[in-house]
């Protein structure tokens, strides 16, 4: 399937087979295109808790609303950013040339250190495109995602022993279709769409 194809068929699925999996080879064939979706300064916040435990998925439905899709679905995957990835930063840098790190690493640390809310932004944002990247890349290998916002992130964190220093971007159902994907309406691209200016001409083809 190409990009084309994945981005019109994809879509919300709330019912799995349950009795289908996902191995280890193809999650980490999902995950290697995963990581290379763009962060800032390339520092990679994203993790990811791939949960396939059964008892596991149950606890977090419940966490979850007791959302059915959650415990029904193959992976459970919990998109996770780290708040500290600028101290990644020598690190991620790693095999630049010297006078690009030794410019590009301080000049992180200075940006971050002192920001709490700059680097929960930058946390969610990192995670969110890793997690749109995700979505993108398991409707073309032939599954089906939703993407959720709806449990209780204490509890989540707690399940999955998120340590302090990351927060719970979203979770990602995972697995195969058992029913069609639900598609929502979508603004008009002359409303959403702006040219030049917000409040500018609209885009309108």
């Amino acid at each position: 399937m190409d990009l084309d194809q994945a981005i019109e068929q994809r879509g919300s699925v709330k019912s799995y087979d349950p009795g289908v999996s996902l191995d280890d080879a193809e999650l980490a064939a999902i995950f290697e295109r995963v990581q290379r979706s763009p962060s800032s300064f390339n520092l990679q916040h994203w993790r990811f808790v791939c949960v396939r435990d059964h008892d596991t998925r149950q606890r977090l439905m419940a966490a979850s609303w007791n959302q059915t899709h959650v415990g029904q679905c193959s992976v459970d995957v919990v998109i996770c950013g780290k708040l500290d990835a600028h101290d990644d930063a020598a690190r991620c840098w790693e095999g630049a040339p010297q006078e690009v790190a030794d410019k590009l690493v301080p000049m992180i640390g200075g940006f971050y250190s002192r920001n709490a809310q700059l680097q929960r932004d930058e946390a969610i944002r990192s995670g969110s495109l890793a997690a749109m990247t995700l979505m993108l890349v398991a409707q073309a290998r032939g599954w089906s995602t939703c993407p959720m916002i709806g449990f209780d992130p204490v509890k989540l964190t707690e399940i999955i022993a998120l340590p302090d220093n990351h927060i719970p971007v979203m979770l990602v159902t995972l697995g195969k279709g058992a029913t069609p994907a639900h598609y929502s309406p979508r603004l008009p691209m002359s409303e959403t769409v702006m040219l030049d200016r917000f409040g500018g001409p609209s885009l309108a083809l």
